[in-house]
């Protein structure tokens, strides 16, 4: 019967290394043709002087946006579900994660000259978490904030200490929630009313609350004062 439990968790486990394998080859093979169909459309706008046949490129490269942007954060729920379950917790400095995050957002900033502004201690912030699911809440704030931000303004991400726990605030000047709140706003494909305009899968808080929630931290939106949203994903130190 030892024997044979033995087996049953062996098989278990690799089923379930296989999965979360799978989730990210998946992600990879669906982004890489999208990126190539959105390259190639955009090459031809820049060529084309017909309106209408613009207008329809333009179409298609929302669309293939729309698509890729949906792909993707459906595969990184996925994995934050499936890890959920089986949580990897280890100690990481939060700090250190939080600068790379920035650091790879900022040539997309660049491009609508938006600023980050990022200010966090010196000193080493440990913390022991899933430090995957971690990497996708933080990876989502970001991408939000900036995504809703209008062009030419500052993005403020700062990581502070208070009570026993790290907070990283990211606070934006965009539409704001326009009268939702987080309830609605992190349920699965549920986006404000304000923002319709602009491309987005309403996956993004879903997955942040639920990283929250595993790791044993909180995550809350709120108005900012002169307008746009701050966003606050607290997690306990070690």
């Amino acid at each position: 019967m030892i024997g044979a439990l033995n087996g049953f968790i062996l098989r278990l486990r690799g089923a379930l290394s296989r999965t979360e394998t799978f989730i990210a080859e998946a992600a990879h093979h669906i982004r890489t043709p999208l990126s190539t169909v959105r390259t190639e459309a955009e090459i031809a706008l820049r060529q084309s002087q017909e309106e209408g046949t613009r207008a329809r490129l333009l179409s298609v490269i929302r669309s293939v946006e729309e698509s890729s942007r949906s792909a993707g954060q459906l595969l990184e729920q996925a994995l934050v579900l499936y890890r959920t379950d089986r949580l990897d917790r280890a100690e990481f400095d939060l700090g250190a994660i939080l600068a790379a995050q920035v650091q790879s957002f900022r040539p997309t900033a660049d491009l609508r000259e938006i600023t980050l502004a990022f200010a966090a201690p010196e000193a080493a912030i440990p913390v022991l978490g899933d430090r995957l699911m971690v990497e996708a809440a933080l990876r989502n704030i970001l991408d939000n904030a900036i995504k809703y931000s209008p062009d030419e303004a500052q993005v403020e991400v700062i990581l502070a200490l208070r009570d026993g726990r790290a907070e990283t605030q990211v606070c934006d000047r965009g539409r704001g929630l326009g009268g939702a709140d987080l309830v609605e706003l992190s349920q699965r494909f549920r986006r404000g009313g304000n923002v319709s305009d602009i491309v987005g899968s309403g996956l993004g808080l879903t997955i942040v609350l639920e990283v929250a929630e595993a790791s044993g931290g909180s995550f809350t939106l709120s108005p900012r004062d002169g307008g746009g949203t701050c966003a606050l994903f607290s997690l306990p130190l070690r």
